[in-house]
């Protein structure tokens, strides 16, 4: 058995993995980066693709097989979400005038491609799909071929968030020949997420204190719905007064409509709810002229590359009374985001925009941190750890942490290993 790490390695993005057995090959997702121009081919000649969950970082190159007739396994909502992402893809392309290869037919052809299955059998293999928390539909996926077990966990998080339940350690297979683990956060120790959302809510009301907005960026798959449904209950409770709060992003309302039918994804409190991501208090605009300041804005893009988040974060973040909340731990470093933190200021069309608001990031994430990750390689133990999708210092940060457990290895680009 060969396993070769094609994508998502010693960095954050593109993941995609391919195990190949004597009679059977498949890829474990297929994903793209941000803002990636001449991306690498990945090879087609696969079996199956397995994708782990509908984040472009995981599925945003499935476009290139869309003439192929593959076979995609995945969840349900993971399949409906990717779908209107890689639709969303060819639209901002066509907008940008970017010479595109790909049209709606080829995500309709994905989507058509698609196998809805936990468990699916080749030849020479049998995987089963795993919950994996992080986002909803997230699936681990395992893989049993000759005579050998290999568990890949894309990314997951052990922990319950206020709208999903996390991976459970008791539930994954144990002692598993080959574990391939997510390092994105593999050198960071998060605070308990009572603080960290108590830290959301000290900020926020800090700022309507001074009457000023709340820009909060964020991806239109998850973490829109997640932020928007915490700030409508927080409101509910009367924790945060009434506000003008809004959220921008015509993709992130189609997809908050998927987590309306899939409710039963999600927590008991949330499926108790007839239509749980209807908000009273957050409401859906299209555009940004359309805004009544003061107010708390949830837009994407979330790393304020482009959209309305790159928009309001332009026109408020010279404002001291304004602020703008990070929600995502890992940044691109060439992100607006990342630039008005750690430089103080912006560049549009030649002007420099001095980022006078308060800029926190408070790290409510769908990622393991180092704590879970070591949690989950004491709970399985595995015989063989591969480091993957995390940068460089991340991965070796965890690779000291559970070196004892487990024999560790941080793979290189397009390195093929035996097993």
């Amino acid at each position: 058995m060969k396993i070769s790490f094609l994508g998502g390695i010693r960095e954050v993005g593109g993941s995609c993995i391919a195990v190949e057995s004597s009679g059977d090959k498949v890829a474990l997702d297929y994903g793209t980066r941000v803002g990636e121009k001449a991306p690498d081919r990945l090879p087609t000649d696969f079996d199956a693709v397995i994708i782990s969950h509908a984040h472009l970082d995981h599925s945003g190159r499935l476009l290139d097989l869309s003439n192929r007739n593959p076979v995609i396994v995945g969840s349900k909502i993971t399949r409906d979400i990717t779908t209107e992402l890689l639709l969303d893809t060819i639209k901002i392309q066509s907008l940008n005038g970017n010479s595109f290869y790909y049209t709606e037919q080829d995500a309709n052809k994905i989507e058509r491609a698609w196998w809805v299955r936990d468990k699916i059998a080749l030849p020479k293999m049998s995987i089963r799909l795993l919950p994996a928390g992080h986002v909803a539909g997230a699936k681990m996926i395992s893989i049993q071929t000759e005579g050998k077990e290999i568990l890949y966990t894309g990314d997951f998080c052990l922990h319950d968030t206020e709208i999903l339940v996390g991976s459970r350690v008791e539930n994954l297979p144990e002692k598993p020949d080959v574990l391939i683990v997510e390092s994105t956060y593999g050198g960071t120790v998060r605070r308990p997420r009572r603080e960290l959302t108590d830290q959301l809510f000290k900020q926020i009301l800090k700022t309507i204190e001074r009457e000023g907005n709340v820009l909060i960026p964020a991806f239109a798959f998850h973490r829109s719905q997640e932020m928007a449904k915490r700030i409508d209950q927080a409101i509910e409770s009367g924790v945060l007064p009434k506000y003008n709060v809004y959220t921008i992003s015509p993709l992130a309302d189609r997809i908050t409509e998927y987590f309306n039918s899939y409710k039963h994804l999600f927590t008991d409190e949330v499926r108790k709810q007839k239509r749980p991501f209807d908000y009273r208090h957050v409401r859906h605009l299209y555009r940004t002229q359309q805004i009544r300041e003061p107010a708390i804005v949830i837009c994407t893009s979330g790393f304020g590359h482009a959209g309305a988040s790159l928009h309001l974060l332009k026109q408020w973040v010279d404002n001291a009374d304004n602020s703008v909340i990070i929600n995502s731990g890992y940044l691109p470093p060439d992100s607006p985001l990342n630039i008005a933190r750690e430089k103080g200021e912006l560049t549009d069309n030649g002007r420099v925009i001095s980022a006078k608001a308060e800029i926190e990031q408070i790290e409510l994430s769908g990622h393991a941190d180092q704590t879970e990750l070591i949690e989950l390689v004491k709970g399985l133990k595995p015989k063989k750890t591969f480091l993957v999708h995390g940068e460089l210092d991340q991965a070796e940060a965890l690779s000291h942490k559970i070196s004892g457990i487990s024999e560790v290895y941080i793979p290189k680009k397009k390195e093929t290993v035996e097993i």
